[in-house]
């Protein structure tokens, strides 16, 4: 199994007016439970079913490539970062799909299922797949995730759904009914009308059907939900099906974890979870998006080489530069120190030919600060990111930090830019005489 890079406890921070941690708080570690991984998802699925003890995952939902014939790509503006290719032959994206859905079989709880989410370019062949591999006598349901949006075509007729295969492994699978509100007509009609005085509405609403007409796309640029990750699926989606196929405290996995959104909700719903992308886009939409909803904490699972961060001499193996501002350290009481951080310059690995290093501060997403760096684990206590919905030039840059008083610092930053590069950079610094007492 992978190593544990970074371990990040989600503290959110939005502007410069932040003093961190008055004297006499501590930092204290939260247990880790949830648990992401930067691989190749085939990698991961064998580890897991050959590891001993590995707690069952009831329920796994996965939105895998469509063989849509699209290199996706960041939507935000002045990025065009790549996301992931989805250009396959029928044989290839088979080849692809096939052992990790056996894989993922073997690692699904006795009483578990699995919900696989495609369009029509794949549909038919994924049915058959899923058959074979889970049993047909397994297939529970085939939902119609049905939307709309623009788009048209004068050749035929416009597709506007996504099918969810679910299966279970076996016929004892979890189900907890789930219900849609009635229709204006339906309120105002009633069903007496119909079916006679002894029926009444239900007061959660109609029992849901296999199509579901009520959640929308994630389509406008500035919704709040929209983290501007290419495939991004809406909350509502995963909060049914996962409320639907799972109880509180059972493990959920989603193996083509994309922007997070299924971890973001199993946090929302009290489910422990695993993810696995090997998209550097997916991993810094995920830290990003989980960091600002105060997610539990969450560890990394990666090579050490993954995304050039692996410190070197104090510095990331990355040609990007990043330059922070001297240190500044001033008295606070008898046990703890003030330390100001700040970044004084940054420039991505290749600057974009329509740019200056002046707007370095355009070029960053977000940054993180280890304040105790151990040099084999990242654990990001905080993290600065822009408000949403922002200019670029609002991102924090300047720091205050109270730290327990000790002799020596070794404080590591790593700054995520908008190409979804990573710079870590270490800074070691000893307090003065005077100031140790």
């Amino acid at each position: 199994m992978l190593p544990v890079v970074q371990n990040v406890y989600p503290r959110p921070l939005f502007n410069e007016s932040n003093i961190l941690d008055p004297a006499g708080r501590e930092l204290t570690d939260r247990s880790i439970t949830n648990q992401y991984f930067q691989a190749d998802n085939l990698q991961v699925l064998k580890a897991w079913s050959q590891t001993e003890n590995n707690p069952p995952i009831k329920l796994i939902y996965i939105d895998p490539p469509f063989m849509s014939q699209i290199h996706y790509r960041s939507l935000k503006e002045n990025s065009g970062q790549h996301a992931f290719e989805d250009r396959w032959q029928p044989e290839s994206y088979l080849d692809m799909l096939y052992p990790r859905l056996r894989l993922m079989r073997e690692v699904l709880a006795e009483d578990g299922s699995i919900f696989v989410h495609v369009d029509w370019h794949v549909s038919h062949y994924v049915h058959l797949l899923l058959d074979e591999i889970f049993g047909a006598a397994n297939f529970i349901n085939e939902i119609v995730w049905c939307y709309s949006g623009g788009g048209n075509s004068r050749r035929h007729l416009q597709r506007k759904h996504d099918l969810i295969f679910w299966y279970g492994k076996s016929p004892s699978y979890t189900y907890n009914p789930q219900h849609r509100p009635y229709t204006k007509g339906t309120l105002e009609r009633g069903l007496t009308a119909v079916k006679g005085d002894k029926y009444k509405l239900a007061a959660e609403g109609a029992l849901l059907q296999d199509w579901w007409t009520d959640i929308n796309k994630i389509l406008s640029p500035t919704a709040y939900e929209n983290f501007k990750y290419p495939t991004q699926k809406p909350r509502q989606l995963l909060n049914r099906i996962i409320k639907m196929a799972s109880h509180p405290g059972d493990l959920v996995a989603d193996f083509f974890a994309g922007s997070g959104t299924t971890a973001e909700v199993c946090n929302e719903l009290g489910r422990p979870w695993i993810m696995c992308d090997n998209s550097p886009l997916a991993l810094q939409t995920t830290i990003s998006r989980l960091a600002r909803a105060d997610s539990p904490p969450f560890a990394i699972y990666a090579d050490s080489t993954a995304n050039k961060t692996a410190p070197e001499n104090g510095n990331a193996v990355s040609t990007a530069k990043l330059k922070m501002k001297a240190i500044t350290v001033q008295e606070n009481g008898d046990d703890h120190v003030w330390v100001s951080l700040g970044i004084d310059a940054y420039q991505p690995q290749e600057l974009p030919a329509n740019r200056t290093p002046e707007e370095f501060a355009s070029f960053i997403e977000f940054w993180e600060i280890d304040p105790d760096y151990n040099e084999t684990i990242f654990n990001s206590r905080y993290q600065l990111l822009r408000p949403r919905q922002q200019k670029p030039g609002l991102l924090p840059l300047n720091i205050l930090l109270s730290l327990p008083r000790r002799q020596t610092y070794k404080i590591a930053i790593k700054v995520h830019d908008i190409f979804a590069g990573q710079q870590i950079q270490v800074l070691t610094f000893s307090l003065s005489a005077s100031a140790q007492k």
